[in-house]
């Protein structure tokens, strides 16, 4: 059953996430403790604290917050991020993400206005992920 959520200026329909291939969503009032292992596209719009892992993309909206150890093949984030993130194709940090922590990818991708304060390692990943 898709519901759909307001969260300030973006509004967040599980009907289009399922649509786009996601599989896994954690909503803005949510929190995680541990580990998660996703096979398929993640939203992350709550909290997570532990360890991500994911064989494609994990996407953190600007709401989302992550202390975290991640690992996927591609990362896109809004929200604010400490740990360590490993990507084997891409990290892309979206105004007004924070990162504090190291990074692990082939493509390191920012836009204007994201704050970084980490280790940055560019080159090929290692494929184990999952």
């Amino acid at each position: 059953m898709a519901e759909t959520y307001q969260t300030g200026a973006l509004q967040v329909s599980t009907a289009g996430l399922e649509e786009e291939g996601y599989q896994m969503y954690l909503g803005q009032k949510c929190r995680l403790s541990g580990v998660l292992k996703v096979q398929g596209m993640a939203r992350i719009d709550g909290f997570v604290e532990g360890e991500i892992y994911g064989n494609d993309l994990i996407q953190v909206g600007k709401d989302g917050k992550l202390e975290a150890t991640v690992k996927a093949k591609d990362i896109v984030a809004q929200g604010p991020l400490r740990g360590d993130f490993v990507a084997l194709q891409k990290i892309q940090l979206l105004a007004p993400a924070t990162l504090e922590g190291k990074i692990d990818a082939p493509v390191f991708l920012l836009e204007e206005g994201v704050f970084v304060n980490g280790l940055l390692k560019m080159g090929m990943v290692h494929p184990a992920v999952s």
